[in-house]
Order: structure tokens, then sequence, then C-alpha cells
């Protein structure tokens, strides 16, 4: 049983002691999350969009714009205060720590389910904080990049090339070198390694 494994089966078992609550279909695979949505037709789907390097702010909201009635709870360990904003603005309804206690996980369930948006108070306060124009911890940093930049960025720190970065992502080279660049005017990195070296230390943070 893979780690992926284990905490589907952590969540199945919190979950289904709920009697209020019922789990319908669960999977580890991708490609059957759509047929499972159209069959099942849930109220909430709990879910982990960034595994194996995937582009999980882009998976979010291609779900959310062909499933608009069924909500979206991420439950991920990739830090808060990187993704929960961009999941949020692309149609999740909320993000929940993998390190968090059960008793988040079901207040977060129950929020989701009422039509409000949980977080965490930690990224509840780093949006005030933003409101009121305060960066705290370098936040305001990462948050300046798009999507697209910052995938490519933990591609980076996972240790793909430019090549692999392209294959990957469908997309050209040149295109690859050219989100780098901004990365670099963005972040403050003067050169190549200093990208790849500040894109490891994000990974192993987040």
């Amino acid at each position: 049983m893979d780690g992926m494994e284990v905490i589907r089966v952590a969540l199945l078992n919190i979950i289904s002691a709920v009697s209020q609550l019922m789990v319908c279909a669960a999977t580890g695979d991708y490609d059957e999350v759509d047929d499972l949505i159209e069959r099942h037709r849930p109220h909430l789907i709990i879910a982990e969009p960034f595994h194996e390097n995937r582009d999980g702010i882009m998976w979010i909201k291609d779900l959310a714009a062909q499933f608009p009635q069924t909500k979206i709870l991420v439950a991920s360990a990739k830090a808060e205060t990187t993704y929960a904003e961009r999941a949020l603005r692309v149609g999740a309804s909320g993000y929940w720590m993998k390190t968090g206690s059960a008793d988040e996980l079901l207040r977060a369930i129950d929020k989701v389910l009422n039509n409000e948006i949980y977080v965490s108070p930690q990224i509840a306060l780093l949006a005030v904080n933003k409101l009121v124009g305060r960066n705290l911890n370098g936040y305001e940093a990462l948050s300046d990049l798009t999507n697209r930049e910052l995938h490519v960025f933990s591609l980076i720190g996972a240790g793909h090339g430019i090549g692999r970065i392209a294959e990957t992502l469908g997309i050209s080279r040149k295109t690859v070198e050219t989100h780098c660049e901004h990365i670099k005017l963005k972040l403050g990195y003067t050169d190549a390694d200093a990208l790849k070296r500040g894109a490891r230390h994000f990974l192993t943070a987040a």
C-alpha cells in the first residue's frame, strides 16, 4: 500500500464514521475522476491535485468548470501559504492540509457543504494582512508568480531540466526558458544555478 493509498483509507475511515456523510466512490486514478463524478453526482469531492508533479491548479480549474455543482475540497501536503489562495481562485471551496486533525477535516467538510469557504486560521490571517498591505514571511513574493510559473518552479525543484519540463507541459523549450527568466526576475535570482537552489528549497519547504 503506497502513501496515497494509506491516506485515502484514513480519509475514508474518518468520513465513514459520521452518519450524516456517505462516501459514494474513491479512486487513486485521476483518469477515473470525471466518470465517477458523472455517475454519482456527489455534493463534494476531496482530492489531492498535486500528486506526481501534476499541475494541480489547472486540474482544479478544469474540474470546477466541468462540474460546477460539485464542490472541491483540496486535501494536500503542499504548503497552504503557496497553494490555498490559488486553488480557491480557480474553483476549490476549501483547502485542508494533510497534517491537520480529523476534527479539522470534518469541520472543513461541514463548512464546504454549507456553501462556506474553508481555510486554516493561518491562511485567514494571511488574507487579512494581504488585504491591508502587510507582507508576512515572503508570502507575497511567491504570489507574484503566475500559476504556470509556479508549476515550472516546482518542476525545477524536482530536478527536471528545460527539455523535460517542455515535454511534460507540452510547450516549447523557448517558452520554458521565458518562464524561467520571469521567475528569476520576480524572485530575485541572479542566474540559473540560483534558480535551481531556490526551487529545491521551495520544494522542500512546500
